[in-house]
């Protein structure tokens, strides 16, 4: 099997680097690359939206300040080669077409941001329709995909098997208003639908068992590709 990781970077980084969160899934994705094709993207977080936070102040470029969050992902995605070991590819993948050819030398790509305008979720999407994956695993700092903000409204309800159709459709509702439900962008739903990319979104707690998590045994949400 072929699996795309996309790891968010509150997950990996919260507010400084989640030193044995990151030991914990290395050492997975390793074990999981034994058996399958792995390949990884990973997000900026919260250090990401401060630096471009803080660079309001001097220019309103969003294209500039896209570019500062893609460094930013870069940059943790150097860490998880650092705790990947030998068995990344040392450098920071910045191609789709460059990660192809580092699966077929047996190793974990890992990708941050590509292009201004695009989150790292669909980086991920695209990485995963580009190399015709599997699956996608989304890991994010809420634990699936709910019908509305569980961080404002207490009574949302996680939605355990929708299909890519419905994320889309989640998606565009979450990002007509500022801090939206969805832990998927529309852009990324887009492309996960465009691609007919079965989708696991997890939260951090499922990553203590990456072996269960795509099996399809986690306690996020399922997102199945319309025939």
């Amino acid at each position: 099997m072929r699996i795309v990781f996309d790891i968010g970077g509150s997950v990996l980084v919260p507010d400084k680097p989640d030193i044995d969160f990151i030991k914990k899934i290395a050492y997975q994705l390793v074990k999981i690359s034994e058996d399958h094709e792995v390949a990884v993207v990973v997000g900026g977080g919260k250090v990401s939206r401060d630096y471009i936070q803080a660079a309001k102040t001097f220019t309103p470029n969003e294209t500039f300040k896209d570019y500062i969050g893609i460094h930013i992902t870069r940059a943790n995605a150097m860490l998880l080669i650092a705790a990947l070991g030998e068995k990344a590819y040392p450098f920071v993948v910045q191609d789709f077409r460059k990660a192809w050819e580092v699966i077929q030398l047996k190793k974990i790509p890992i990708m941050g941001g590509t292009h201004p305008g695009h989150t790292t979720d669909a980086v991920a999407a695209l990485l995963a329709e580009y190399l015709q994956a599997d699956l996608l695993v989304v890991i994010t700092n809420v634990d699936g995909v709910y019908d509305s903000d569980p961080r404002e409204n207490p009574n949302a309800k996680k939605l355990r098997r929708i299909t890519t159709a419905q994320l889309v459709e989640i998606a565009m509702q979450g990002e007509s208003k500022a801090g939206g439900s969805s832990v998927v962008d529309a852009l990324a739903a887009k492309f996960i639908q465009r691609g007919k990319i079965r989708t696991y979104v997890v939260g951090k707690n499922d990553t203590i068992n990456l072996f269960d998590v795509i099996r399809g045994k986690h306690n996020g949400t399922i997102v199945e590709p319309e025939d």
